[in-house]
């Protein structure tokens, strides 16, 4: 009866370990309030900004792009008297600037220009790749960027209408090329613009 009583005993305890809930191992368990904040050097980073931006989308009536070699070897753009419609768009931003401490983030500045010329008759137009050439279409950078000047656009649409008598609506989603030479293949960079554009005062 001993026995019986002890075989009893154990076949309980058997079965309680078989049906009971296993523990959980919570010490790798991560709560919402754990997830890490941004770091210092990314907040830093986010105190920069621009210390002036100057955008200014002309156009010019009667008049045409020429382009020329300067005593350096690099290619300048001059809008001079002609019988087409000139559009520039130009954006210049200065060093970035720490909005707390006052620190000047250097070589951190840039400028673009974007020309093109079309028909002086035309009130709306749609330039694509084989149009490019002949409406001289060129971008321009200058910033800390080994490759800087001027350069052909070689892809995408520009867009224009006459929205008023004296204003353009204009649109550009373009690729511009740098091309290749003994260090680099052709280097291929886009470019978006959706602006207004407006008669260049007079000088």
């Amino acid at each position: 009866m001993r026995y019986l009583a002890l075989l009893f005993v154990l076949a309980f305890l058997l079965n309680s370990c078989e049906t009971s809930e296993p523990e959980v191992d919570d010490t790798n368990v991560v709560t919402v309030d754990e997830i890490p904040e941004e770091t210092e050097e990314e907040d830093r980073w986010a105190n920069f900004v621009h210390s002036y931006m100057t955008i200014e989308p002309y156009y010019y009536p009667t008049s045409e792009i020429a382009y020329s070699t300067d005593t350096n070897g690099s290619l300048k753009a001059d809008i001079i008297e002609g019988d087409r419609l000139v559009f520039h768009y130009y954006e210049a931003a200065g060093e970035k600037i720490d909005t707390i401490t006052g620190e000047r983030l250097a070589d951190s500045g840039y400028l673009i220009e974007f020309l093109f010329a079309i028909d002086a008759e035309k009130i709306e137009f749609k330039l694509e790749k084989e149009n490019f050439s002949a409406a001289l279409a060129k971008y321009k950078l200058k910033s800390n960027y080994p490759a800087q000047g001027y350069y052909n656009v070689t892809d995408g649409i520009i867009e224009g209408e006459k929205i008023s008598d004296t204003e353009w609506k204009i649109t550009a989603n373009i690729i511009w090329t740098i091309p290749a030479d003994e260090d680099h293949e052709d280097i291929h960079h886009d470019f978006e613009l959706s602006s207004n554009f407006i008669p260049a005062p007079e000088e």
